[in-house]
């Protein structure tokens, strides 16, 4: 689990950091009022990759989850309101589901405990 939300997390977050024009389409358009879509969507690639390292190297993992968790559901959320439920929606929430999974999950192995 924790591998899988990693990948996600880190891959999807270096593709934010590094072609945040192609992300920009689901960022809800009330955003750019306060920000420039291009520069949040940056900075959630930044907060994607710090999640999905921490969760990788078992740091705070079950804060780690909890905030991916949260960060998931406002994709979810954001996704279905704006562009109905679809194909994207479905991905989201078995992520969502995983991350969620993994904040749950009470087995130590390879955790980093602080």
């Amino acid at each position: 689990m924790r591998l899988g939300l990693a990948v996600v997390f880190v891959g999807i977050g270096i593709w934010e950091i590094v072609q945040p024009s192609y992300w920009a389409s689901y960022v809800p358009p009330f955003f750019s009022a306060f920000i420039a879509i291009n520069t949040f969507v940056m900075i959630h690639g930044v907060v994607l990759v710090i999640v999905g390292i921490a969760v990788l190297l078992g740091l705070y993992l079950r804060a780690m989850a909890v905030i991916a968790s949260l960060i998931m559901l406002s994709i979810v959320v954001s996704v279905t309101y704006y562009f109905g439920f679809n194909d994207i929606v479905i991905r989201d929430l078995a992520i969502l589901l995983l991350a969620m999974a993994l904040a749950f999950d009470d087995t130590d192995y390879l955790r980093i405990r602080k």
